[in-house]
């Protein structure tokens, strides 16, 4: 219940609102007895609810204190996380540039490998065809031979026989023939 400690307040209150009122110092219409009413309820609301209502309010910053700090800590996790992420991307830029240069220099190393042993290789199949063509000539050269012998015998036998009618043709000639025609040069 109440004491007279507590109701002494609203009892001092009241007094003055009957003061004032037969004074005619307030005139009573709508909007005095709203902001009255409403000055009265808050009054009230504070005294006896004032620290219930306070507590709840406390609770509630304490909860919302707690969500605030629970998101800057996720968000300083998550902004460590992408640092650590941007260094890995930042080294492996790295690594990519140096992997290239490294690349770039045994592509060079190897073409010139390439290119030598390439020489090389079309060198030695032009040799091995200059080879081939060589024994390709010789033979050529002695078919050649044998075939002109052949026919330059018979050349020479049909030549003799017009001549051998008209003129006399030396023993010495025909052996130089007949040895031209044994030993090719």
């Amino acid at each position: 219940m109440l004491s007279n400690d507590k109701l002494r307040p609203y009892i001092f209150i009241f007094l003055i609102f009957c003061v004032v009122s037969s004074k005619h110092i307030i005139i009573y219409n709508e909007e005095i007895l709203v902001a009255l009413s409403f000055f009265l309820f808050v009054i009230f609301v504070s005294q006896y609810f004032g620290n219930n209502i306070k507590e709840s309010l406390d609770e509630r910053s304490q909860a919302i204190k707690t969500e605030l700090q629970n998101f800057l800590n996720l968000k300083q996790e998550s902004l460590n996380e992408l640092l650590k992420e941007h260094k890995k991307v930042f080294f492996l830029k790295k690594a990519l540039q140096q992997l290239g240069v490294f690349t770039n220099s045994e592509l060079n190393k190897s073409n010139l490998g390439a290119e030598k042993s390439l020489n090389t290789v079309f060198s030695q199949q032009i040799q091995q065809k200059l080879k081939t063509l060589s024994y390709l000539k010789l033979n050529l050269q002695q078919k050649l031979q044998q075939v002109m012998a052949a026919n330059l015998f018979n050349a020479v036998l049909v030549d003799f026989k017009k001549k051998k009618q008209g003129v006399q043709v030396s023993p010495a000639a025909i052996q130089r023939a007949i040895s031209l025609l044994v030993s090719p040069k």
